[in-house]
Order: C-alpha cells, then structure tokens, then sequence
C-alpha cells in the first residue's frame, strides 16, 4: 500500500491531502469500570468510529468495486512497471511537451491519446490531460478527467500505478481548491506531517456546498475502495469547516449542518476518539455545536441523528440541550443511544432508579444501529456499575457476566471481593462448566497456566473465551474457598478439561489433595515430630504453590496470569474518593473482610513462613532442622523483598506521574518490599537467640540444605538423658 502511493506520487505527480497516523498505546490492563464509578456512569465515551462511519458513507459501483485497486489490478502483468507504458512514439512527444510544460500543446497531444487504442495508455493519458487541465486552470474539464480515468480502470483497463483510484482523490482536491485554500507541504520537505496539511474555506458562493459534497463524495468513494489513508483527508477538510476564527467557514459550516451527509460526519468526527485530540480542540468543537444549535429541533427537517447530537451536547457540558435532543429522538425514534444519555443526565440528578429504567431501555433497543459494539458492551458495564451501587452485589455480576470478557478486572473484583463465598459458589455453579475437550492433554505437572486467569488446551486457548473466563472463574472461587480453608469444598472447581482424559489421578489434584493432608496432619498428628513435619511440608507447598493454590488475581497478590503485574487498579470504595458515593457501607465491610492475612502480596509465602514457624516449636531449638527451617524461610522472605515492582504510572497511564503516585499509595502498602525484609530480619534474630551453629549459618537464607527430621528422636533423647543427669548433680549437691 505504502509501495504505491510513492509510485503515484513519482509518476503522476499525486499530491495527498493525508499521511498515516500513528496512534500511541499504554501499558495493556484488562478494561475496568469500577476504579472510577464516578466517570463511568457521568462521563459520556466516544459512540461513533469514524473510520467505520465512513465507509459505510461511500457508495461505488459493482465495476469500481471489483476493479479499482483490487488484487486483480495489484498482481497483472503491468506490476512491476513504475512509469507509464510509453508503447508509441506519440506518447513520447506528449510526454516531452508535459516536461517542457508546454500546457497548450501537451494538452492536445494527450486529448488525442486519451482515446488510443491500448487501454494501459489510455490510462495514463486520461490522468495526464486531467493535470494538464488543472494547470490551464480548466478545473470542471480536469475533474472529469479525473473522474474519467477511473471510469476506464473501473470497466477492465489495466492500472499497474493505481491511478484509477488516486484519481478520486486528486479530482476532490481540485474541486476544494475551488472553494478554499489547501496547504500542502512539499514531499521532499523534512517536516512533512499530518499536522502541516491544512484547508481553508474560501469566500462563500452560490455553488460552495454543492462543491464540498462533491469533493467528500470522491473521498468516501475512495475510503470504500481500501484507501483507508483519505479518512483523515476528510479529517482535514471538516478541521477547516470548523476553523473558528475563519468567518467563511463559519458561513460554510451552517450550511452544512442542514446537509444529511455533512452531518453525519461532522457527528462522527467530533464523537470519535480514534485520532490525534489535537484534531479536536474546545474551540472547534464549541463552533460546530454551536452551528448545530442554531438549527436545533425542527420537525420539518426530519433529522435522525438527534440522539447523535444529544451526545455531542453531553459530552460538551450542555446537559439541558442534551436532555431536550435526546428525549425528542427517544420520542419520536425510541433508539438506545437516547436512552443511554437519559440514564446519565438522571444519574447527575441523583435519579437512580429512574436511570435503570433507562439502561433496561436501551439495552432493550440494542438491535438499532443507533450503537456500535463497544458502546453496546459499555451500557451493560454501566447498568452493573449502578446496580452495585445500589447494594444489588449478585445482580451486579449477573448483569456484568455477559460482557467478562471486556471488563474482566470488574469481574474479579467482584468475585474476590464483594461476594461472599457462598454466593460466589452459587453463581459459578449457575453460570459455568469445565468444557468438555477429548484433544485435552491430562497435564501431569502443577503449571501456572493451569491457575492463571486463562486456560491453555493442547493448540486450543481459552485464553479470552466465554469459556476461558467460565474456567477463570471457577478457579478464582477454588482458591478464594482455599483461603478461607475450606480446603475440600475447593477440589472441584480446580478441574481442568484435560483430567476427565487422564488415566490416574492428575498431578494437580495430588497436590491439593496432598496440601489437604498435611495441613490436616500438622495439627492433629500425634507426635510432635510429625505434626512439624507436616508442617514442614506445607510450607513448602505454599511456597512452591501458594499462587496456584490460594493466590488473589486481584489485590494484593495480583496473580498475573497475562498480565505481567496483575489487573492493575484497586476498585474498593475505599481507595478512590470518586468511588464513596456510588457504593453502599456494606460493599465497603465486605471488601475488607475479604481480604486475605496478611494484606500483602505473595501473602501466601507469609503463611508458609507462620507454618514453618510453627514447626520450629514443636522440636529442639537446638536440632538441625530448627535451623535448616529458619533459613528455608528466611531465603524466602528475601526472595520476596527482592521482587521488582513498577513504577505508580504503569497502573495509571492515563495520569502524570504525580497523581499516579498518590492513587499508588495502596499499592505501594500491599508491595512494600520492606515488610519482607523486616520479617526476614526477624527469622535471622530467631536463630541467632535460639539455634545451634551450623556450618551453613554464614549463608543463612541461600545455601540451606533440607531438614533432618530423622535425628531428632535420638537429639530428643539426648537432651532427655542430659536433663536428668544435671538435676541428679543438683540434688546430689544438696
């Protein structure tokens, strides 16, 4: 695509209105809703794509379709030319009377060509003559050159350079230099960029509007066709109907708001978020809502964008135009997008059920093509942020589940968070299945991806499935049961597809199981020496484990899965000012409640280290084991001190640096690296007041060899036999 546009602009001397913009994307998170309620449901998103608008503006015909620019053309046996086929020795002397700009005489030379015999020619003539005309200043002759070049690829003549539909473009720009001004920087200019293009309305005449919608016409003509590149020529040309301090424009401008193409995308212009903001400054968009005002509700024009202008006011702060454009359309159309903004402008009034009724509305009417998909999953987002403010925390998720797989980091929230664990079981039990896979391999290792927030399958993913998030879900609720020690209540909901396909058990369920065991027998194992060898044992499984096991997707384990640092924001009520009022005291009690102890990532490594302390006290300070543990778990803690966290601004993007920071306060709580060095600290100063020396104590938390639990009945005996002997020597001394 690139390739031929420089061949066209080479040869043919084509002069765009655009170049390809580049659009600069963050850090990635799962989309979220709820870390700022108040901006969900106030603000309103963009509800158009104008790129999408656009082509379905255009209209070609079934001959421009198959052969303008089509892999016909792109693969014949002219592909590989870069110039025009100069095939007789007429063309040659047209071609040298163009170069001498001898406009005159060339004109008629290519007039005459413009009819030859070889269609390739043929085509290069045409386009020719139409430059030609453009420069004898014969503008309406050179539009139909143009517009005649691509008639003849469009009816089979070959078109190696694409001229056909580049013909298009260069025809509109001779028609708005009729009315305007356009500023294009030379190609070889250093500083050629989207920003340095430019058009200005010229004097307003008679004839000016008819000519703009001729010029946008061949511009939708050729966005139908694949030059997707002449989107934002027609960026440029609606920047400059706005232009605010052009008086012309001005003139323009309310002319073409009582245009049904022109309003359409000036509509889609202003309510897309798809390129540069600097295309949309306050002072242009003021100018065309203030033009679009000045028509306002006239019955007689029989508008129906009224609800696209009804979003233009909200999002411009003019709620009571707003409120008046779209309950007109909803009256008269009934369209979900009006019933969309009414449930925002009742949600600034405090109406909350009001607003609901709104939202089941306009989800009611999502089979008009008054929303397109995004907005669509946006509304139902939308209508379980408000439930969930309404203390409706099942409802919440009932009504969020059909659209998991874009609010993912909402849903967690919910399901680790706001939920009970009863409640969570019985929604998942509701509302999931492991798929039945027979290509499933029975895994027989323990893998993170068998626990992350994604489910990988032989060549099949569940990565951002329905059913990927049905198997997301369910091991959230085994390892939330997990937490809450409902140990054998969470077996079931870490099946994975491939263990019906096993022909033992598989390895993950041994683990859990195995974890159960120990867990079991550390407290009620008769011998104290087993009771700390289970506990031994468990530690290590929480060590090992403790993510897959019981790990949190959200805070504060952010159990990453594919995302690298988890979900990212903390959504609590408690965490964000702008949350408090769209959310009811109990949500707030239970979100603390949920949380697991200690409140810190990789919690689990802390508990591992409260099981190996608890061993330690069931057996000799002075064994080897008691040390060999200490060190297991100080190398631990130090391991986790030394995890590396981003900086505040990963999680926020969309904030500078400072603000990032202060929303980061939480986070930086949960992660503080110095809260494991501390309990590292504290298990050094253990075995230093109490342990043996061991010859690995100059390593302590690196080179810690296993315990030896087999020497401590006969150290225990010892330690029996050398308690005896020093009361005898002391009743002996009395």
């Amino acid at each position: 695509m690139k390739r031929s546009v420089k061949i066209m602009c080479y040869c043919a001397g084509i002069t765009a209105l655009t170049s390809t913009l580049t659009i600069a994307c963050g850090p990635y998170f799962p989309w979220q809703l709820l870390d700022n309620r108040k901006a969900t449901l106030l603000d309103l998103p963009a509800t158009d794509s104008f790129s999408q608008k656009v082509k379905n503006l255009g209209s070609v015909t079934e001959e421009e379709k198959k052969n303008l620019f089509s892999s016909d053309n792109l693969n014949n046996e002219y592909s590989n030319q870069t110039t025009c086929l100069n095939t007789d020795d007429a063309y040659k002397k047209a071609a040298i009377l163009f170069h001498n700009k001898q406009w005159d005489e060339a004109g008629e030379a290519f007039a005459i060509l413009a009819y030859d015999s070889n269609p390739a020619q043929q085509v290069c003539a045409k386009y020719t003559l139409g430059r030609i005309e453009a420069k004898l200043g014969h503008y309406e002759d050179a539009v139909q050159s143009f517009i005649g070049t691509a008639y003849l690829v469009a009816h089979g003549a070959p078109d190696p350079l694409h001229l056909g539909i580049s013909a298009y473009g260069v025809a509109a720009g001779v028609i708005l230099d009729q009315i305007g001004t356009r500023r294009i920087p030379s190609l070889n200019s250093k500083d050629y960029s989207d920003a340095g293009i430019t058009w200005s309305v010229g004097p307003v005449k008679e004839d000016s509007l008819l000519q703009l919608q001729r010029a946008i016409d061949l511009y939708l003509k050729q966005v139908k066709l694949g030059e997707d590149g002449d989107v934002v020529s027609l960026i440029v040309i609606l920047q400059g109907l706005s232009d605010p301090e052009n008086e012309n424009a001005k003139l323009l401008l309310d002319q073409a708001v009582r245009n049904p193409l022109l309003r359409k995308l000036l509509l889609a212009y202003v309510l897309t978020n798809e390129y540069n903001q600097v295309a949309y400054s306050k002072a242009h968009t003021q100018n065309i809502l203030n033009a679009f005002l000045k028509v306002g509700l006239d019955p007689k024009s029989h508008f129906e964008d009224m609800g696209s202008l009804a979003a233009f006011a909200y999002q411009n702060n003019d709620m009571e135009k707003a409120k008046d454009f779209a309950e007109y359309d909803w009256n008269r159309n009934q369209k979900a997008l009006d019933a969309w903004i009414l449930a925002k402008i009742a949600l600034r009034k405090g109406q909350k059920d009001k607003a609901q009724e709104y939202y089941h509305q306009a989800i009611a009417h999502f089979n008009d093509d008054s929303l397109r998909l995004g907005s669509k999953h946006r509304v139902q987002g939308e209508r379980a942020v408000l439930t969930l403010s309404q203390g409706n925390f099942v409802q919440a998720m009932e009504e969020l589940w059909p659209v998991r797989d874009i609010y993912w980091g909402d849903i967690v929230y919910l399901a680790e968070n706001v939920l009970t664990p009863d409640e969570l079981r019985q929604f998942v039990n509701i509302h999931t299945q492991v798929p039945k896979d027979k290509k499933a391999v029975c895994d027989k290792g323990i893998y993170d991806d068998n626990y992350y927030d994604v489910d990988i399958i032989g060549d099949d993913s569940y990565a951002y499935t329905l059913s990927g998030r049905s198997l997301a879900l369910r091991y959230i609720l085994a390892r939330r049961l997990m937490r809450e020690r409902r140990l054998q209540e969470a077996v079931p909901y870490f099946v994975q597809p491939g263990d019906a396909n096993c022909k033992d058990t598989p390895q993950h369920v041994k683990i859990e199981q195995y974890y159960i065991k120990v867990t079991t027998d550390m407290r009620k194992s008769f011998w104290a020496t087993d009771r700390a060898k289970a506990a031994w044992s468990a530690a290590n499984l929480l060590n090992d484990y403790g993510m897959e096991l019981m790990g949190t997707s959200g805070y504060p384990d952010e159990n990453p899965g594919h995302y690298s640092y988890g979900i990212g924001q903390i959504m609590g009520p408690k965490h964000n000012p702008n949350n408090e009022p769209w959310s009811v005291p109990v949500e707030q009690v239970r979100t603390g409640a949920s949380w697991p102890i200690p409140n810190r990532r990789f919690h689990y490594r802390y508990l591992a280290v409260e099981d190996i302390l608890y061993a330690t006290s069931l057996i000799p300070h002075q064994s080897q084991a008691y040390a060999a543990m200490l060190c297991r778990a100080n190398g631990w803690m130090q391991q986790t001190s030394n995890y590396s966290y981003p900086d505040a601004i990963y999680y926020y993007p969309n904030l500078d640096y400072d603000q990032a920071t202060e929303q980061y306060k939480y986070n930086a709580q949960v992660s503080d690296p110095k809260f494991a060095e501390a309990k590292s600290r504290e298990l050094y100063n253990i075995y230093l007041k109490s342990g043996p020396a061991v010859p690995f104590a100059k390593d302590f938390g690196y080179d810690c060899p296993e315990p030896q639990f087999g020497t401590i009945p006969k150290l225990k005996r010892d330690l029996f036999w050398k308690e005896v002997k020093t009361s005898l020597k002391f009743l002996k001394g009395h």
